[in-house]
């Protein structure tokens, strides 16, 4: 853990517009306020397309900026970490802090941070920063190959598909109730796929898998606890491949879910800890980071150790 004087810096915070069924911006006034109560310089740059925090991130670090704040969802952390690296500068020089403004919210779930807004900036005036590992997904298709950046979790098959219907079908719900309303949606039309999953440590599958998960942090879906013994700062991918399940078994075991104990109470589920994966398929296999949507191909997963400086309410 590294700790700075966040007062001694001038922040820039990239405000994504449409967060939280496009409250965010509305809502900034009263953010602003408290920030401004507390001392902390900054700089706001509000982003209202998909791309543009990538850009905005990416242009702030090639004029020399090392200090950024993510003022979203995770869909907001995810595009601010892909434009830190996708810069080319060494980003182990800039620090990144998180104001959690979207709906589902899981990475700060990993990291403590507390439930207000006012909360959080008082965890920020600790300026307790850990060195956070960040995974690297490079998809290949048959002639192009494509990179994103993730912090949190990595999915493979089943959860995927969850986030495709969200993304297509987006019901007027919040964060744990959309991603558990478009689960029991996919769990009726979801089919195993084929595919083989390769890891440096001498790991092998092939078969049908339920869906297949990259963990650098423990949440995903709004609250659900997919990987609950990931450590976001041990130089490691937590890798858990989960074989083809039947619907009565994935029911049994939802409840299961949202405290990770499926992990240990499904005796099918393979786990191992990891920094490089393979997966291939001759079938179409849906991939997400942090909500995103990624092309679909063959997949190359791998860890990037403690490669960015993120502040985090978890003690040292």
């Amino acid at each position: 853990m590294t700790n700075i004087r966040i007062e001694d810096q001038c922040w820039h915070i990239i405000l994504n517009s449409n967060a939280n069924e496009k409250k965010c911006e509305r809502n900034w006034k009263p953010v602003a306020e408290l920030l401004e109560r507390r001392n902390i310089r900054y700089e706001l740059h509000i982003v209202r397309k998909p791309g543009e925090g990538i850009a905005t991130a990416k242009d702030l670090c090639q004029n020399g900026i090392r200090h950024i704040v993510a003022a979203g969802g995770d869909g907001t952390i995810n595009e601010v970490v892909n434009g830190i690296f996708l810069s080319g500068v060494d980003t182990r020089e800039v620090y990144m802090a998180v104001l959690p403004l979207g709906r589902g919210n899981d990475w700060v779930r990993t990291h403590h941070y507390p439930k207000t807004i006012a909360e959080v900036v008082e965890c920020w005036r600790n300026g307790n920063f850990m060195q956070h590992d960040i995974g690297k997904v490079t998809t290949q298709t048959h002639d192009k190959s494509y990179i994103r950046y993730f912090i949190n979790i990595a999915g493979f098959g089943f959860d995927a598909e969850v986030i495709y219907d969200v993304t297509n079908n987006p019901p007027h719900l919040l964060g744990f109730n959309v991603y558990v309303l478009s689960l029991l949606k996919t769990l009726f039309s979801h089919k195993p796929t084929a595919i083989q999953v390769s890891a440096k440590e001498d790991f092998n599958f092939e078969g049908e898998v339920f869906m297949v998960i990259a963990a650098i942090c423990q949440y995903n879906g709004g609250g659900i606890r997919e990987a609950k013994y990931a450590i976001p700062d041990d130089g490691l991918l937590d890798l858990i491949v989960v074989p083809k399940m039947s619907i009565p078994k994935v029911l049994k075991h939802l409840k299961d879910m949202t405290t990770g104990d499926h992990i240990d109470k499904i005796k099918d589920i393979k786990i191992i800890k990891t920094t490089e994966v393979n997966i291939r398929t001759n079938s179409i296999l849906r991939a997400e980071t942090e909500g995103e949507l990624l092309a679909t191909g063959d997949y190359r997963i791998e860890l990037l150790p403690n490669s960015l400086n993120v502040l985090t309410g978890l003690r040292s």
